[in-house]
């Protein structure tokens, strides 16, 4: 399963990142290695990106793994949607906002209601 797309969408660019169903930290990790030069090699604040996070196991240690990649992302992305988040994890997440300072990111239910969003912004 490719678990990292790049495609335009209304003049923009996309990374869609999917960590869904995840389980263990080995396959965060692996899947942040990946997901690394595939953003790092956009100019700065050029890209928008989409993050999958639904059925991910979320704990302490995959937060400690999840939160300096998405500071290491944030001279690249103008904004970014989460998506496949509720109760408890959206709290993780807006920790995980707060501590790396990402305040472009937002959490929506949908790929496609998180496109549409990123695509109407200004």
């Amino acid at each position: 399963m490719n678990r990292i797309e790049e495609f335009t969408r209304g003049g923009k660019k996309f990374v869609y990142i999917d960590f869904s169903g995840l389980q263990t930290n080995e396959e965060i990790s692996r899947l942040i290695e990946q997901v690394k030069p595939v953003i790092s090699k956009y100019p700065p604040k050029s890209i928008y990106t989409v993050t999958n996070f639904e059925k991910l196991h979320f704990n302490k240690d995959s937060k400690s793994l999840i939160t300096p990649y998405t500071e290491a992302n944030k001279p690249y992305v103008i904004a970014g949607v989460i998506i496949g988040m509720d109760g408890l994890k959206k709290v993780m997440a807006n920790t995980i906002f707060s501590m790396s300072g990402r305040k472009d990111l937002t959490i929506l239910a949908t790929k496609e209601e998180a496109i549409q969003h990123l695509v109407n912004l200004e």
